[in-house]
């Protein structure tokens, strides 16, 4: 009895494992789709939240110069996630139709969106109150631009410039904010934007006219100074080393990710303990303060989905060679069937990087 009872339980749990491994490959992409528009939709709660809270608290400013006029929401770092202070001292979230992405693209869903503009104010030290300004200003170039970070760091450098406090203000990001020069490697002269009227319509229906002029005029207008071009060449080499670690690391992770002869649990450590490895070059080369997470995140993702399906194809292949022995190795190792997903594995960089 106790024989025909484990023989029922092991060819059960084999038939569910069959129908999952099937249906794992098809379903892989769609999930990471959700995850990100989980990701998502927990941001836009969070910072509609913190909006509300800004307006009731007296803290959405109106920023009304230089030919611009728009409202930002002060916020406090003890009121944001960890997740948030990955983006810096500014950011900005669209609450645009999913579905006008779909069907007008992204652009699109972003002109008709209403933009919720934010800076935190005590993240760093000595902030002056220009500098906020100019981090605003920042998040309203993001908004004018469709969500061109480049570009709308022209305009807030040539803000800067304008009220006579570049210098000062590169040496304050220097020293609190690197990121900022770290973010930028594209030195963009021209906005351009779709140039049909139904387009300009959208557009003009949350900025005016007038000061999309303006703030053209200031981005085209502006050239970048010798010593920001030099600041940026330093982070911009110092950030392709970063690449160059990332892709080494998942590429030698995708190899052992093939590795079907080594057992699971042991499989699964070594891949964690060779990527550990390779990514704490970025710790001793002292290279952190040159990433530019936006560009390196979405990297890291696409290349760690990369070893994920690799993982995917070699347990397929164990199954076909041995369903039995594979079985009773993830029931003994209580695996279930993919790589995990934290420390150094995570899918999103700023948590591996936190993991080392």
């Amino acid at each position: 009895m106790h024989l025909g009872l484990s023989l029922r339980v092991s060819q059960s749990l084999e038939q569910r494992l069959e129908m999952e491994l099937a249906l794992t490959e098809s379903l892989f992409i769609v999930q990471s789709l959700k995850l990100e528009l989980i990701l998502y939709k927990k941001r836009e709660d969070e910072l509609t939240k913190l909006y509300k809270k800004a307006l009731e608290g007296g803290m959405v400013k109106l920023y009304d110069k230089n030919g611009m006029k728009f409202e930002y929401a002060l916020i406090s770092v003890k009121d944001i996630s960890e997740d948030l202070k990955f983006y810096g001292f500014a950011f900005s979230h669209c609450l645009s139709n999913s579905f006008d992405a779909l069907f007008l693209g992204k652009k699109y869903a972003m002109a008709r969106g209403s933009w919720l503009l934010f800076v935190v104010y005590d993240m760093y030290q000595n902030i002056q109150n220009s500098f906020i300004e100019f981090a605003a200003v920042h998040e309203r170039g993001e908004q004018v631009t469709l969500g061109d970070h480049n570009l709308a760091s022209k305009l807030e450098f040539a803000i800067s410039k304008k009220e006579n406090l570049l210098v000062k203000y590169m040496k304050w990001l220097e020293e609190y904010c690197p990121d900022k020069f770290a973010d930028v490697f594209n030195y963009q002269t021209h906005l351009e934007l779709p140039s049909d009227d139904k387009f300009q319509e959208i557009l003009n229906s949350f900025v005016s006219s007038e000061e999309v002029v303006k703030i053209k005029e200031m981005i085209e207008e502006f050239e970048w100074p010798h010593r920001v071009i030099q600041k940026l060449t330093l982070y911009k080499n110092n950030n392709e080393k970063v690449v160059e670690i990332i892709t080494r690391a998942l590429h030698i992770a995708e190899v052992l990710a093939g590795e079907f002869l080594v057992p699971l649990k042991e499989l699964v450590n070594r891949i964690r303990d060779e990527v550990t490895k390779q990514l704490r070059q970025i710790i001793y080369l002292d290279l952190r303060r040159y990433i530019g997470f936006a560009k390196i995140d979405s990297l890291w993702r696409e290349l760690r989905i990369g070893v994920d399906n690799k993982f995917l194809e070699m347990i397929n292949e164990r199954q076909k060679i041995d369903m039995r022995k594979y079985v009773k190795e993830i029931s003994d190792t209580k695996f279930n069937g993919e790589l995990p997903k934290d420390g150094v594995l995570s899918f999103s960089f700023f948590k591996v990087l936190q993991s080392l």
